[in-house]
C-alpha cells in the first residue's frame, strides 16, 4: 500500500475474501470502540420460535439500511407489533424468519430481529455469528448479504409525521456500535457486490429507497437520515479519541530508599506539548 493508505484489519480482509468490496470510502481511518446499546431479546418480546427456520447465512457487515414498517405511530403494544411482523413474515411471505435486524420503537426501545444464534449470559445479541459475521436478513431484495436492515416501527411518509427523538436517537447508538469496531464511514459510500454478482455503489448509511424502488423509509424519516450519520460520526470519532487518549496503566515503583520525583510545570507542558502534535498529526492524517 501506498503511504498513508489505511491498513485493513482481520474483518476488512475477511470482506474482500467473502466478496463483498471494501474500499477507501468504506473506512474510516481507526477504527474504535462503541459499547453495544440495550436490547430486547428475542425471548423477551415473545418470539415464537418454531415458527423459524433454523438455517442461516453469514457475511461481513458493510452497510446499514434503515426502513420504516409502515404501522401505527403509536404503537399501544410494541412487542405485539414485532411479533406481528414475525408472523407475517414467515406464514404470508414465506420467509425463514423476521426479515430485519432489528426494530425499534417509538420510546427508543431497540428489539433483537432475525436470529443469529444462542448467546451466552449477558452477552449482547448482536445478530452475529462468533466471528462478528453478521446474519443475513430479509430486508432488501439483493442487498441482504453484508448489511444490517433496521426498521423503525411506525408510518413516516408524510413530512408531518417523523420519527421521535428517542428512535433516532437509539438508531445512533446501534449504528455507532456496528460501524466504530469495522471502521465504516457513515457518511462514506463504497461499492457492493449484489446476491447477482452486479456490483453497485450507494451510501453505507441509507435509507431502503437508495437500493429499490419503495417509499421506504417514508420522506420525514429519510430525510433525517444526514442527523443519524453525523450522530454515528461523532460517536465514533468520540470513541477514537478515548481510545488514543486513555494511557497504559503501568504501576511503577521507585528503587529501594528512593522516592518518585515531583513532576515540574516545565514537565507539564512538555507533555501538552507533545499531545498536541498526537492531536495534530492525527488530524493530518484523518483528512
Amino acid at each position: 500500500m501506498a503511504a498513508g493508505a489505511l491498513v485493513l484489519g482481520p474483518r476488512a480482509i475477511r470482506a474482500l475474501a467473502m466478496g463483498t468490496a471494501v474500499d477507501a470510502a468504506t473506512l474510516v481511518h481507526a477504527p474504535g470502540a462503541v459499547g453495544a446499546p440495550p436490547i430486547v431479546p428475542r425471548s423477551e418480546w415473545g418470539a415464537d420460535e418454531s415458527l423459524r427456520s433454523g438455517s442461516r447465512s453469514f457475511a461481513p457487515i458493510t452497510k446499514a439500511i434503515v426502513h420504516h414498517t409502515a404501522t401505527l405511530n403509536d404503537e399501544p403494544d410494541p412487542r405485539a407489533r414485532v411479533r406481528a411482523i414475525f408472523r407475517y413474515h414467515v406464514q404470508g411471505s414465506g420467509w425463514d424468519d423476521i426479515g430485519y435486524n432489528f426494530l425499534i420503537d417509538r420510546a427508543g426501545q431497540i428489539y433483537e430481529g432475525r436470529w443469529a444464534r444462542d448467546y451466552e449470559p449477558g452477552e449482547p445479541h448482536s445478530g452475529e455469528d462468533r466471528t462478528g459475521l453478521g446474519v443475513l436478513g430479509a430486508h432488501a431484495y439483493g442487498f441482504n448479504r453484508g448489511s444490517v436492515g433496521v426498521a423503525l416501527l411506525g408510518t413516516y411518509s408524510s413530512a408531518g409525521v417523523t420519527a421521535s427523538d428517542a428512535a433516532l436517537g437509539a438508531l445512533s447508538d446501534l449504528l455507532s456500535w456496528k460501524f466504530a469496531t469495522r471502521g465504516i464511514d457513515p457518511h462514506g459510500a463504497s461499492g457492493y457486490t449484489k446476491a447477482d454478482g452486479s456490483v453497485t455503489s450507494f451510501a453505507n448509511l441509507c435509507g431502503h429507497r437508495e437500493v429499490l424502488s419503495t417509499a421506504c423509509p417514508g420522506d420525514a424519516l429519510q430525510q433525517r437520515l444526514d442527523e443519524v450519520r453525523d450522530e454515528v460520526a461523532d460517536r465514533m470519532a468520540a470513541s477514537r479519541a478515548v481510545s488514543a487518549a486513555a494511557p497504559a496503566s503501568v504501576d511503577i515503583a521507585p528503587p529501594p530508599g528512593e522516592t518518585m520525583p515531583t513532576p515540574t510545570e516545565s514537565s507539564h507542558d512538555d507533555d501538552e506539548r507533545r499531545r498536541d502534535r498526537k492531536r495534530r498529526r492525527r488530524d493530518r492524517e484523518s483528512d
